[in-house]
């Protein structure tokens, strides 16, 4: 018993660590939806790993008699953090970057337990993915800097899944270019560099590494051919696995091209790794410098933009107040509510926004549109609307489920209500991640979906989900707020992908 007692001591301690809390928007609302911060019994016998430990009431006080993390009520049926959270989050001087993990995804308790040959346990694990694939990233938030050092110093000793990873504090990895995030990412140890190839298409080059590849499937690694330099690079983030594919084929499976045995070096310089041929990239410092001589002038900002409105309509609406021999202004729009355009000479933009100002009919999409004269960089400040009462957290995922499988799960069992459109419209999750939130389309199906998750029979894939909250105040604007910005995000990015398509059918 005593060990049992243990175990949900170290569960509900790491609920309210400090490290879980603040990530934990569930267990913020709950502490501050009941009185005086203490959550209910109830409400942690929902939580999936807990409930398999106990449902006791009672044997859950007694394993929180002693606890230096939170603390129990009165009537011993609800608990509380003892202390608030530290106002300055130093997690991230913590907290380590693990990358080179290769592309399966390690479990928890693969991650911990690589971590406790060297006595350490991790307080909060991150595992990154892209695109839903695992992106062979991790972080790892340690109890202090001593132990992170510790972690760092003996990062030899370190394999998870067969992989030894390349380690950066997080603060540093932060302070990184986006680019040399990318490659630290990438964590290349160890390339085969073959010369003077044949020029193939890369599927060539793919199928002549198969046999290599059956043998083992770590030995498979990243394909890149620079045809410029008649090069083609095999990249690894394990110095081994390189040593064995070069083995092989300078042996049993060469690689053959157009008749061709390729002579593959291995290489494990660091210098050379970073100097080997990759695609030209703008230097972004040049753009920092180019923005810096930009000259000062005023920004016009036009708000309360309609739904659907086009660039070229915000042109029109300019060109009415516009001399017609001006060029018109470039205008930064995002596919939002508002837009923005720098006018250089100070003078000119006041004269241009009293005209705008003037117009009695200024409308785009229907709506009356307003303007605002600022300084170049200042911001819009802009509040959002939204409608109240869309948005459920949910949280106590355990296990490997995707967005979609949680949305088609909760629209089947609403039936017919989720019919012609309506029902779960959007979901902000990221598989393994233990919470996450989603939109309905009306604020009835949200209580709806409340019910679903508090009558326990929600069940995604064999995952039971009962842990779900309405989000409210602030919460709940904080959550249109990122929104906006991710759909503000996405739209900057087709306009990007669009303009290096129609740059890409020139040549």
């Amino acid at each position: 018993m005593a060990a049992l007692a243990t175990q949900i001591k170290k569960q509900v301690e790491f609920y309210f660590s400090d490290s879980n809390f603040r990530r934990d928007k569930f267990l913020q609302e709950a502490t501050k939806k009941y009185a005086e911060g203490f959550v209910p019994f109830s409400v942690l016998f929902t939580f999936k790993k807990l409930a398999a430990l106990t449902t006791d009431p009672t044997e859950l006080a007694a394993a929180l008699v002693d606890s230096e993390v939170v603390e129990i009520n009165e009537a011993k049926d609800a608990l509380r953090r003892q202390h608030a959270l530290p106002e300055s989050d130093d997690s991230a001087a913590r907290t380590l970057v693990l990358a080179g993990l290769g592309s399966t995804l390690p479990m928890v308790d693969d991650i911990k337990n690589a971590l406790a040959v060297l006595e350490v346990e991790p307080l909060y694990i991150y595992r990154k993915s892209i695109n839903r694939k695992f992106a062979g990233v991790a972080h790892v938030e340690l109890k202090d800097a001593a132990t992170l050092k510790l972690v760092q110093d003996n990062a030899d000793k370190v394999s998870i899944l067969m992989h030894t990873p390349s380690m950066m504090p997080l603060d540093a990895y932060r302070q990184l270019s986006h680019d040399d995030q990318v490659e630290f990412e990438k964590s290349i140890r160890a390339m085969l560099v073959a010369k003077d190839v044949p020029i193939k298409q890369m599927h060539a080059y793919l199928e002549a590494f198969q046999p290599v590849w059956a043998e083992d499937a770590l030995l498979r690694g990243r394909v890149k051919l620079s045809t410029e330099k008649k090069e083609l690079l095999v990249l690894y983030t394990q110095v081994s696995f390189a040593e064995k594919a070069r083995d092989l084929v300078s042996s049993s499976h060469p690689i053959v091209i157009d008749g061709q045995t390729l002579a593959f070096e291995l290489v494990t310089d660091a210098a050379a790794i970073a100097a080997r041929p990759r695609s030209k990239k703008e230097d972004r410092k040049s753009k920092d410098n180019k923005r810096k001589r930009e000259p000062e002038g005023k920004a016009i900002h036009i708000s309360n933009i309609a739904s659907r409105v086009r660039l070229d309509d915000i042109k029109k609406l300019l060109a009415r107040v516009m001399d017609p021999a001006e060029r018109s202004p470039f205008i930064q729009y995002e596919g939002l509510d508002t837009a923005k355009f720098v006018v250089s000479d100070a003078a000119q933009a006041t004269a241009l926004f009293e005209k705008l100002q003037a117009l009695e009919d200024a409308e785009l999409g229907g709506q009356k549109v307003a303007f605002h004269l600022l300084e170049r960089d200042e911001e819009l400040q802009v509040e959002i609307s939204y409608e109240k009462g869309l948005i459920v957290a949910f949280r106590d995922v355990s296990g490997e489920i995707s967005r979609d499988d949680i949305k088609n799960a909760i629209n089947e069992k609403l039936g017919e209500k989720a019919a012609d459109g309506e029902g779960v419209a959007f979901i902000k999750y990221q598989m393994n991640e233990p919470s996450g939130f989603l939109r309905v389309t009306s604020a009835a199906l949200a209580q709806d979906v409340l019910a679903l998750f508090a009558s326990g029979s929600l069940e995604v894939n064999g995952v039971k989900l009962a842990s779900a909250s309405l989000l409210e105040g602030e919460e709940e604007k904080a959550f249109w707020v990122e929104a906006r910005n991710a759909r503000s995000s996405r739209f900057k990015q087709a306009q990007k992908n669009k303009h290096q398509m129609k740059r890409g059918r020139k040549h």
